[in-house]
């Protein structure tokens, strides 16, 4: 079952990397001290903007006729006002009590493009951790991570919590192309037979085999990365009694996984997203759509505070 955070705050970090990973994906480092305990599944709110340029407010007066001229920056300029949600893609504590988390974030809009320009000692405004973040389950030995896009940076942390509890673990990296994959190579090229093999080398260092697929068969598989990891699923051994799924990335592909899985009798956890300006419930923008025994058969949770993982089963896939 997922689980949520135990204790959460807002922080000051020294960003220590920020480095391009392939078109459009960079890998940020954060330093901090004292961030609270945190599992992989979880996000930050992170400012997108120096933690001195935090809006003021002032009074405008309203003209008799017309209207107020605004001169405020926050107002004039592409400026961010909302902080960005970015999935821990790891962490490592230090025996001082300062902590490093890092996230891996794609330039989409103005938060994410200034956040590329930010270089090493810059302090940024943290909030975090939030959310529910994945399971453990001690009974099944094995697991499966499906990630695409956006949605790999949780399962590189979820990869190396998983080995350290003594699961065997198989990944599936999935992007529209090579030049779109935020990875490393690994030991051993990305095969096109979808046969697990140390070609990645992020999950390599956690101790997992990996499988890319591309959308344009331009690395690994041709294809989607639900379709080997439907293969490699039948190929395992009694599945239902011993692996254990896990999932984020595109809805379309989530789905395709989570479909799998339950056709078969195997547990999944998926990591959903949604559009969110607070990421702690105030704002009530994150809505997702569940299954209920209740009279309509359906509910509403909010992505960040009751997720963003859920049982697979859960989801009502619009």
């Amino acid at each position: 079952m997922a689980q949520s955070a135990t204790a959460r705050g807002a922080y000051l970090a020294e960003v220590s990397a920020n480095e391009r990973l392939c078109d459009e994906h960079y890998r940020m480092v954060l330093a901090t001290g004292g961030f609270p305990p945190s599992r992989p599944g979880q996000f930050v709110q992170l400012l997108c903007r120096p933690p001195a340029a935090e809006p003021t407010t002032r009074q405008v007066e309203w003209p008799p006729t017309g209207t107020p001229v605004f001169t405020q920056k926050e107002l004039t300029e592409a400026r961010p006002l909302l902080r960005r949600p970015l999935s821990l893609a790891g962490r490592r504590d230090g025996a001082d009590g300062a902590t490093d988390i890092e996230i891996i974030y794609r330039t989409v809009g103005t938060g994410t493009h200034w956040l590329a320009t930010v270089g090493c000692g810059a302090v940024l405004s943290v909030l975090g951790p939030l959310g529910r973040g994945f399971g453990l389950d001690p009974a099944r030995p094995r697991a499966a991570l499906v990630g695409g896009g956006v949605g790999l940076p949780p399962m590189l942390y979820l990869a190396g919590t998983l080995v350290q509890a003594g699961k065997t673990v198989t990944a599936f990296a999935g992007a529209r192309s090579a030049a779109l994959l935020p990875l490393r190579p690994g030991r051993r090229p990305a095969g096109t037979d979808g046969k697990p093999a140390p070609c990645v080398a992020e999950f390599d260092r956690a101790g997992a085999e990996a499988v890319v697929a591309t959308d344009d068969g331009s690395l690994g598989v041709a294809g989607l990365v639900s379709e080997p990891f439907v293969r490699w699923l039948d190929q395992q051994d009694n599945p239902a009694e011993q692996v254990k799924v896990y999932t984020c990335g595109p809805e379309p592909m989530m789905q395709a996984v989570a479909e799998a899985c339950t056709r078969r009798g195997v547990p999944c956890e998926v990591s959903m997203e949604r559009h969110m300006a607070c990421g702690m419930g105030t704002c009530q923008s994150c809505i997702c759509t569940l299954r209920t025994d209740a009279e309509g058969g359906r509910q509403y949770k909010l992505c960040c505070t009751d997720g963003p993982v859920f049982d697979a089963e859960e989801i009502v896939w619009d």
